[in-house]
């Protein structure tokens, strides 16, 4: 059974894991996690998708449950697990274009443009109920994570 949690986003696609179903981890999130997966979608990658004339978001990694994030050598505290981050792309479009469109017009908590401009990198943004977003805009590559001015 597919669940929506927003007109083009599914549980199933927020939860996906290669290395989950390879190491036998339970990635299933919660009624809460799921409620801010619902607003993730609906908050960020919604509003994204329609600016970028329905062109298919790629999600590279949405919730993670601590097992698996711990697994990929990632925090327990990490965003994923609470439902509230994903990763992705936008095939076709540049990526530091599309993250400095949601720096530039989004309410976010945490925007990460990861090892750009590498051709394999992504987006990481995160959204957190309420007006407790911080608007946090960072870079990060081999070195580590720097402030985005």
């Amino acid at each position: 059974m597919i669940i929506k949690l927003s007109p083009h986003f599914t549980l199933q696609e927020m939860t996906h894991s290669d290395t989950a179903k390879k190491h036998n981890i339970l990635n299933i999130p919660t009624e809460p996690q799921i409620k801010n997966l619902k607003l993730l979608c609906n908050e960020i990658l919604e509003p994204l998708r329609s600016y970028y004339e329905d062109r298919p978001i790629v999600i590279t990694s949405g919730f993670r449950s601590p097992a698996l994030s711990e697994k990929i050598g990632s925090s327990r505290q990490s965003q994923h697990c609470q439902g509230q981050a994903c990763d992705f792309t936008i095939p076709g479009f540049d990526n530091k274009n599309v993250a400095s469109h949601i720096k530039n017009n989004f309410i976010f908590d945490q925007l990460i443009l990861e090892y750009y401009p590498q051709p394999n990198s992504w987006i990481h943004v995160s959204f957190v109920e309420g007006n407790e977003n911080r608007k946090e805009s960072l870079t990060k590559d081999k070195e580590g994570y720097k402030v985005w001015q």
